[in-house]
């Protein structure tokens, strides 16, 4: 669920005279601006007066839609390449919405509140914040949020791997890359596919990005290697895996051999950092 901090300060130089559109409505200027992630603000122990540099590191498109009795009215977009990455000025009819902002390293479709979805298909890192905003929240001029992680992580990792192992595929039963922002969990859960291409590689790490049904859920994780044929190598399924929204699940051992030993671990912590995997998680 969203714990999400949420601080609204009047900045009446920013504020542009008021302008009308074509159905004669006052249009305000609000800045929608990122202050930082939360879990970060706490280990910090005080807001910095600009921290949006960890949004940088952490996300490459952002975006914020406001939404008026369920109806999409608004949405912002910025990508890491724009100026002033996190802060998004925009015109607005002032009215009470409910507001949502995902940051991610993947673009993400807000379709509805409860309908958010990763635009190419394959879920990344993702933060989120869900509130509602007042009509005098908006004349305040400045709307500035902390964001939440939304997405659990499952990493994997074998010992070495057989030569003529050339793509892993995890198949994933219980998540979900749809996202419900109003209750901070998957909307429903599925059974995920990907594929990993492990041509030339001695190991195999991989992972995948999900969103959950609950704030503890249970999965199940089958993992097979296939040789250049198609040909299964190997294949095993791990039952009743624990995975929590905001942290990692880490499974690791010789899964090539039968009677290899395994380690399945999930994390004590939330995890505030980006995960450094050998390659973009993304980009399969």
């Amino acid at each position: 669920m969203c714990c999400a901090m949420m601080m609204l300060t009047a900045c009446e130089n920013q504020i542009a005279d008021n302008k009308e559109n074509d159905n004669k409505e006052t249009l305000q200027e609000v800045t929608f601006s990122v202050l930082d992630f939360e879990q970060t603000l706490m280990q910090m122990g005080a807001v910095s007066a600009d921290t949006r540099a960890a949004l940088t590191g952490n996300a490459t498109y952002l975006k914020v839609a406001l939404f008026l009795d369920n109806t999409k009215k608004y949405e912002f977009a910025q990508t890491s390449e724009d100026d002033g990455f996190g802060a998004i000025t925009a015109l607005v009819v002032p009215e009470n919405y409910d507001m949502v902002v995902i940051a991610s390293k993947a673009e993400m479709t807000i379709e509805a509140l409860t309908n958010i979805y990763p635009t190419g298909g394959k879920l990344n890192d993702t933060f989120y914040y869900y509130g509602s905003l007042t009509k005098a929240n908006l004349e305040a001029g400045t709307v500035a949020v902390g964001l939440d992680r939304a997405v659990a992580l499952f990493e994997f990792q074998t010992d070495a791997k057989p030569l003529e192992v050339t793509t892993f595929v995890l198949e994933l039963t219980g998540a979900n890359t749809v996202f419900n922002a109003v209750t901070g969990l998957s909307a429903g859960s599925t059974t995920l596919t990907n594929s990993f291409d492990q041509t030339g590689r001695t190991t195999v790490h991989c992972g995948m990005y999900v969103f959950l049904p609950s704030a503890d859920a249970v999965v199940t994780v089958k993992a097979t290697a296939y040789d250049a044929d198609e040909k299964v190598v190997k294949t095993y399924t791990f039952n009743d895996v624990q995975m929590k929204p905001q942290y990692k699940t880490y499974c690791s051992g010789n899964f090539f051999q039968v009677n290899g030993s395994w380690n399945i671990t999930l994390n004590s912590v939330l995890w505030p950092d980006p995960i450094n995997f050998p390659y973009d998680l993304s980009s399969l």
